[in-house]
This record gives structure tokens, C-alpha cells and sequence, in this order.
């Protein structure tokens, strides 16, 4: 392949959990197959959990012939008794590698003069809501009692707290930065957290303000921000549709829900971009219509 222009990505498609959202992803997949763009990037979120259903989501674009790279998102590393150390580090770039998928967490990509890093990123409680009288404490337990709870607490079980991975992820993604920058003109940033807080969704009730501490790190934005060439960056973890401009950077956050499935179209060269969604017709409201 001697240069990507045409980019197309999606997230948190959680294959496996609704036969609803399946089904759209299936829609979105065919989409994806038969498009002909140069590139295919999935910012996390594939799964729920379980390894089989994150392998049946990639196999959904063996036709798709253009590069595919891919990063988890929290719910991929979720675990009960397999670990998520080592789902992260193995299972899931082995996955991946079969498929014909790359791992940007493992290291970055460049094709022509276009490089490509990415990250499933993390969150170090930076982008929590400043409104909520809330201690860090309560953030590290990951529960508002008679609230909400944030499953990863429940669910991810290696001996790190969320400030030691993001330091982690905010290291490497620095190195991969550094091994590409002198040799493509452009770089797209994949990640599956968000990186600025105005990728957010507006203020709403306790249970969502409480859960902002957990929707990523400022920090990466400020990262990337000192990257020059970091073109665009496009993540998940939302389950809406956002999109950012700041200095240098383009922001996206593809906006996937739980049953509506969305994918970004992306034009490395003029920059011009829309947002499709995938669902049956009778799903389809006037403005998810338009998108489509």
C-alpha cells in the first residue's frame, strides 16, 4: 500500500453482548468491507469481555483490504480469573495478529507518510466533575453508593492503580510517537479513552458526573498537543458523538451506542469527514437518518 486517504473508524461495538447491536455491527461491517478505504481503525471496546466474541468482531472485516489496526478498550480487558495483564500484553495482540489486525498499544504502524499511534489510554480521575464533592478515595473505589459503580473495579485485576497505567500509556505512546515522527509528514492517534474533557457529554445526573472521572486524562491531550505532527486523533468509550479542535488537533470521539452502531469517515487529505450509523430502518430517527 503505498498511502492511506481514506480512514474509517468506529468503537465500542461490544460484540456479543446485545443481538440488537450485533446486528448493526454486522451493517456496519459489510459497510466498512465493500468501501474501499485505505484504512480501518477500531478505538476499543470490540467486545464484553470475553476473547471469542473479540475474535467473532474482527472477523466480521477479514474482506476489508486496506490496513487494520485496532486498540482495546476496558471492556476487552476485563476479567474474571485470566487476568488482565496478560489479556492486554498476549491474548489480545495475538488475536489481533491472526486476523490481520495490528494493536497499536504494541507499537505504532506508517505507511507512506502517514504514521499511526495509539493507545487504549486510561484515566487518572483529571476530567472528574468538579460540581460532585467527591474524594480521590471514592474515585479509586469506583462506586457512589446507592448510585452507581464503575465495573472496572469489579472487573480488572492487575495490581496497578489507574494513575500507574496511565503513566504507563502516556510513556509509551510518547516512544511510539518518537520512533515515527522522522519519517511521515502526518500522524493519526488512536485511542480508546478520551483525551479532552470537552469531548464530554453535557452535565447530567450524578451517576453520569460521577462516571466522567473514569472517561479518560487530560493528560493525553496535553501529550499529543506537543506532538506537531499529530494530525487527528479519534477515540471511543463515549457512546456519543463528539468532535474537538484544538490548536493543531482534530478530535473525534466516534459516538457508538449500545445498539446503534456509528463509523467516522475520515479524508487524511482535505480533512472533510461524516459520521454513518448503522441500525434497521424502523431504528433510524430523522437525525441518524441524515448521518446515514
Amino acid at each position: 500500500m503505498a498511502s492511506i486517504r481514506r480512514l474509517l473508524a468506529t468503537a465500542d461495538l461490544h460484540f456479543g453482548l446485545y443481538p440488537r447491536g450485533d446486528a448493526n455491527t454486522r451493517r456496519l461491517a459489510e459497510f466498512a468491507c465493500s468501501s474501499g478505504a485505505d484504512a480501518l481503525a477500531i478505538a476499543g471496546d470490540v467486545a464484553d469481555m470475553d476473547t471469542e466474541s473479540f475474535a467473532a468482531c474482527l472477523d466480521l472485516f477479514a474482506p476489508f483490504e486496506g490496513l487494520r489496526l485496532v486498540v482495546p478498550g476496558n471492556h476487552d480487558i476485563w476479567s474474571v480469573g485470566a487476568g488482565s495483564r496478560r489479556k492486554y500484553r498476549r491474548t489480545l495482540p495475538a488475536i489481533a495478529a491472526e486476523r490481520g489486525f495490528h494493536m497499536l498499544d504494541k507499537g505504532p504502524v506508517t505507511v507512506g507518510d502517514v504514521g499511526f499511534i495509539g493507545s487504549i489510554g486510561w484515566y487518572d480521575y483529571s476530567l472528574r466533575s468538579r460540581q460532585m464533592d467527591v474524594s480521590l478515595s471514592q474515585y479509586e473505589r469506583k462506586e457512589l453508593p446507592g448510585i452507581c459503580v464503575w465495573n472496572d473495579g469489579r472487573y480488572v485485576d492487575w495490581e496497578m492503580s489507574d494513575e500507574q497505567f496511565t503513566d504507563r500509556c502516556l510513556r509509551r505512546l510518547q516512544q511510539h510517537y518518537r520512533s515515527v515522527e522522522p519519517q511521515v509528514e502526518t500522524v493519526v492517534a488512536v485511542l480508546h479513552h478520551l483525551p479532552f474533557g470537552k469531548l464530554l457529554y453535557p452535565p447530567s445526573s450524578a451517576a453520569f458526573e460521577f462516571c466522567r472521572a473514569f472517561m479518560g486524562s487530560a493528560r493525553f491531550g496535553e501529550l499529543l498537543l506537543g506532538f506537531p505532527k499529530v494530525r487527528w486523533v479519534v477515540c471511543g468509550h463515549r457512546h456519543g458523538v463528539g468532535h474537538h479542535t484544538r490548536g493543531h488537533l482534530e478530535a473525534f470521539a466516534v459516538g457508538s451506542e449500545y445498539h446503534l452502531k456509528r463509523l467516522l469517515e475520515l479524508d487524511l487529505g482535505t480533512g472533510r469527514h461524516a459520521v454513518r450509523a448503522f441500525a434497521a430502518p424502523d431504528e433510524l430517527s430523522p437525525a441518524t437518518e441524515q448521518e446515514a
